[in-house]
């Protein structure tokens, strides 16, 4: 009797497997990309593929800090489609406005390991990734041809902390430990915002779905069949925040576009932002390491509104004796009693803050904020000391981080809202928008909803008008999609 033949069994395709056997480095360079202008702007992304007889794509993406903390995140695809890798180039051009431009291998495999090598010079490992985007690049042996990279600046290394930056707490307590006096520097934001109950909700609630939905899934971002969707819809009442801002924004008088033209705005459009750091320290080791502490008590703290901890406050006022200069503290003793629920003692605070700190920006916003929960509007422009632009309270800079300009603007959103001055409300919303706040640092509920009910008195009767036939189906979606 003939033996029966077995069916050979399905394998299943293993990258890590394959990077380990090491045959990704025997792939042929298909494409070695940097920024045009990487030299500048010291923090980007490094972009090596390789190209299978399938036609299909190995790629690793290493996203590279000359200043301080060489590999500090990446990315790594095996076998994947040329349309994909494509896709994720166009991803790098369109979020990060980036202009690759093709270099040769030597160049990236120099870049990427000579900032491995200076971040190792003050204990600084690179992403636990990198051990499988290191099988993707050549062996860095000693006998690689060599290429000057610029690295630091100023002949010290950079650390720039962002309070979202899950590795933040270890690059801080690396460099100290291991970088000598003198080559290095700590840039960080100066207030790191916890504020809203509402942003303290269970973690469950920010998962990344619901992160993604709450950014995403806007009506800024619809197309023309969704407008004519909405339109078929007919449901115009209780409109969502989003599509009252936007149909407003869409309104001749309010068109956004046609506001920058105008001379009494041009001059708030004289600033850039940025999402790196922008104070450097000046504060001792010991001093760091107890605000460090406090931040993270405060962070992870059960502290919610109509509660106390007296531990935590007793652990800010203590800092504050030690250390009277600390206006970092100050502003954390605030949030304290503004996450408490004592409304006049966070604006005694605040008060007390900005005596002592008069250029402090963040204690004008407290001081702003803690008259927008009381109710108390007339009195916020006194609380900004009348500044109306940030670059008059800061003249020496030119560039803000997006904490900064969403503090200094949002207490004026709320004021000009809440006194009926919907154009300059509506210009200083778009204005962040313009420079990317909003995304991650939105509005203050109270804020939103003083912006939303005065949009409403324009955007309501347009919506009567729709609703009656009066704006045909193509002549509201050619309004909405920035048709003429």
């Amino acid at each position: 009797m003939a033996k029966k033949k077995s069916k050979p069994q399905k394998t299943t395709f293993n990258p890590m497997t394959y990077l380990k056997t090491g045959n990704a480095r025997k792939l042929p360079v298909y494409e070695c990309l940097l920024p045009k202008n990487w030299e500048l702007i010291k923090k980007f992304p490094v972009i090596l593929a390789r190209k299978h007889v399938n036609g299909n794509i190995t790629f690793t993406s290493v996203l590279v800090d000359l200043l301080c903390t060489g590999a500090k995140d990446v990315l790594f695809f095996v076998n994947e489609p040329e349309s994909f890798y494509r896709e994720i180039l166009q991803r790098y051009k369109e979020g990060m406005l980036l202009d690759f431009e093709p270099v040769s291998y030597e160049l990236i495999h120099n870049v990427i390991f000579e900032s491995i090598a200076f971040a190792e010079e003050f204990g600084i490992a690179p992403h636990e990734d990198f051990r499988f985007a290191e099988l993707i690049l050549d062996e860095d042996s000693d006998d690689f041809p060599r290429i000057e990279v610029p690295l630091g600046e100023g002949g010290k290394a950079h650390l720039y902390l962002n309070f979202d930056d899950e590795r933040a707490l270890y690059f801080e307590r690396q460099i100290m430990k291991y970088g000598q006096t003198g080559t290095y520097e700590i840039i960080r934001n100066e207030f790191d915002p916890f504020f809203d109950g509402d942003e303290l909700d269970d973690e469950e609630d920010w998962e990344d779905e619901d992160m993604d939905d709450k950014f995403s899934d806007t009506c800024f971002a619809w197309n023309e069949w969704e407008w004519e969707e909405f339109y078929n819809d007919e449901n115009f009442e209780n409109l969502p925040f989003d599509i009252v801002i936007f149909t407003l924004t869409r309104l001749p008088e309010y068109a956004y576009d046609e506001m920058i033209e105008e001379p009494m705005f041009a001059p708030f459009l004289e600033i850039l932002h940025t999402e790196e750091p922008t104070s450097k320290y000046s504060f001792s080791k010991k001093e760091q390491e107890y605000m460090a502490e406090v931040y993270e008590r405060l962070g992870f703290s059960d502290l919610e509104f109509d509660e106390s901890d007296p531990e935590l406050l007793e652990m800010i006022e203590s800092g504050i004796q030690k250390f009277p200069k600390n206006r970092i503290l100050y502003q954390y003793k605030w949030e304290y009693f503004q996450r408490s629920g004592d409304l006049p003692k966070s604006l005694e605070i605040a008060l007390e803050m900005k005596e002592k700190f008069p250029d402090y920006l963040f204690g004008l916003s407290c001081h702003a904020q803690s008259l927008i929960e009381m109710g108390e509007v007339d009195s916020i422009p006194e609380a900004m000391n009348d500044f109306t632009k940030i670059q008059d309270f800061l003249p020496d800079r030119e560039k803000f981080h997006v904490t900064e300009l969403q503090s200094f603007y949002s207490p004026w959103i709320y004021y000009y809202a809440k006194t009926g001055q919907l154009r300059a409300a509506i210009f200083l919303y778009m204005l962040l928008e313009d420079h990317f706040v909003l995304i991650s640092f939105p509005l203050h509920p109270l804020v939103e909803e003083a912006l939303a009910s005065e949009a409403l008195k324009v955007v309501e009767p347009f919506y009567k008008k729709v609703k009656a036939g009066e704006v045909s189906k193509e002549e509201f979606v050619d309004l909405m999609m920035g048709e003429d």
